[in-house]
Parts: structure tokens; sequence; C-alpha cells
């Protein structure tokens, strides 16, 4: 490595040898973590790397991404008038595939009849599922932990903010309304059954706002810890919709607001999200 006024960076000699292939464990483990933080180091290793062997790398890419894209997803999202560029990129989130997609709606049948038969058990169990589904649907959408492609998306000239959020939006669109359908039998149909929507809001801003500087899948199992761990406590003190009070909506309302402000602030950092800055 050698040092500059931006901070270190890797020099031609490693660049080379990594491209080679004889950098070595170490070294090489350590330039990797080096080039998803340095846009520099990443537009300097691309001289060593042969033509050939980039087109032969990019086809592979290709080739994956076609095979494996949901094609009807993708389709509808370019009738609906997204770009085809965007379906693609969309239509290829892991949260969006069809086996994600019935496990969710299996979980969410016994969520719901837990809900309608199981009284302050089902309410809890309810209550414990519902605002984490969207979170571990975006948290698998998007980051080197679930996403097979996300290497190659940081290597491409597309806005990683955008991605993000197209994502994000299509993973909500396709989680929320079957969570609100299981909500329809919550006994009586209280206001239970639809102000769990603005903890879970809040809870993907946080998570959305926190990923610029760990990983999704982290911080969504942070997240999750937390709320289970404040409805389990909630429950325990024989009324589960507590954390669901006026005054922890008005919470959850300021906290997902500050969050989509950090969001908008470190929107830069989302060239390497999962990463420090």
């Amino acid at each position: 490595m050698s040092t500059s006024t931006g901070g270190w960076h890797a020099d031609e000699d490693l660049l080379s040898r990594y491209v080679r292939g004889d950098a070595g464990p170490v070294a090489a483990a350590s330039l990797e973590q080096h080039l998803l933080r340095c846009a520099s180091c990443r537009d300097r290793i691309a001289a060593h790397v042969p033509v050939p062997l980039l087109d032969a790398a990019w086809e592979r890419v290709r080739d994956e991404a076609v095979a494996g894209r949901p094609r009807r997803l993708e389709r509808l999202l370019v009738r609906l008038g997204v770009p085809a560029p965007d379906a693609l990129l969309v239509a290829t989130a892991p949260s969006l595939r069809t086996s994600w997609l019935v496990g969710l709606v299996v979980t969410l049948v016994f969520v719901g009849l837990g809900a309608a038969y199981g009284g302050d058990r089902g309410l809890t169990f309810f209550l414990l599922v519902a605002p984490l589904v969207p979170v571990a649907g975006v948290a698998f959408a998007y980051g080197p932990d679930a996403d097979p492609s996300h290497e190659a998306a940081l290597a491409t000239p597309y806005p990683a903010t955008r991605l993000l959020l197209l994502r994000t939006a299509a993973v909500l669109a396709a989680s929320l309304p079957p969570v609100l359908l299981a909500a329809l039998l919550v006994p009586a149909l209280s206001w239970t059954a639809v102000a769990w929507l603005l903890p879970a809001l809040s809870l993907t801003a946080a998570l959305l706002a926190a990923s610029t500087w760990v990983r999704p899948t982290v911080t969504a199992a942070a997240l999750g810890a937390g709320w289970t761990a404040a409805v389990t406590s909630a429950s325990r003190a024989a009324d589960p919709t507590a954390v669901l009070a006026p005054a922890l909506l008005v919470a959850y309302a300021v906290l997902g607001c500050l969050a989509l402000l950090v969001l908008a602030l470190r929107s830069r950092s989302l060239t390497t999200l999962g990463s420090p800055s």
C-alpha cells in the first residue's frame, strides 16, 4: 500500500500481483476490503485486467442475471412504466423471488390464524412478526450478504441510491398487502390491525439509514432483537398492544423522519452500502 493525502491506496505492483493471483491470501483479502471503499483503486485496477478476461467475467455475470431473474415480475414492471434497466435490477432482488414470497404468505397465514384464535398470545405473535416483515424484505433486497449481484452493481455506473430505493419500494409493495390481509383476522378489527404500520415503516427507515454504516442484515438483526424484546416485555405485562401506545406511535414517527434525514445526508455512502464510508 502507499499513502497520499486521501489516505491509504494500493500501489501498482500490488494491483498487478492481485490480478495475476500471486498477491498472497493476506494481501489479497486486505486489498479486497480496501477496494470496496475506494473508487480510485477500483478504477486503477481495471488497467491491470486483460480485456478478454474482463469481457469473459462480464459475460458470465450477464448470463447468470438473465437466467436467474423472474421474467414475469420484470415484464410486469415494464408494463407499469418502469424503465427496462430498472425493472431488471428490481426483479433480481432476492426478497422478490417466488420462493421468498410463497414462504412469506405461508408464514402470514399462520400469523393471522394465531391472531384470530390465540388470544393475547396470538396477538403477541402477530405484533412480533408483522412490523418485521418489511424490514426483513428490505434487508435481503440489497447488500453483500444477500444479493449475489451486489459486487457487479457496485462496479456498474448505476446510482446505488436509486437501486436501493427502487428495491425498497418494490419490497414494500409486495410484502405489506399480505400482512394487511393477515391483519384483518385480528379480533374485532381493532386499531392494532393498522397501527403496526407506523413502527414497521419506522424500522424500515432506520434500517436504510443505519445500513450506510453497517451491513443491512446486521442492522435488521439488531432492530429485530430490539423489537422482539419490546413486544415480549409488553406481553409479560399482560398488554402486548402497549408497544402501540399513542406516545410511542409519535416516537416511531419522529424516529422514521430522522432516519430518512440521515439517509438523505449520507446518500453518497450508498455506493458502498454496508461498509464504512
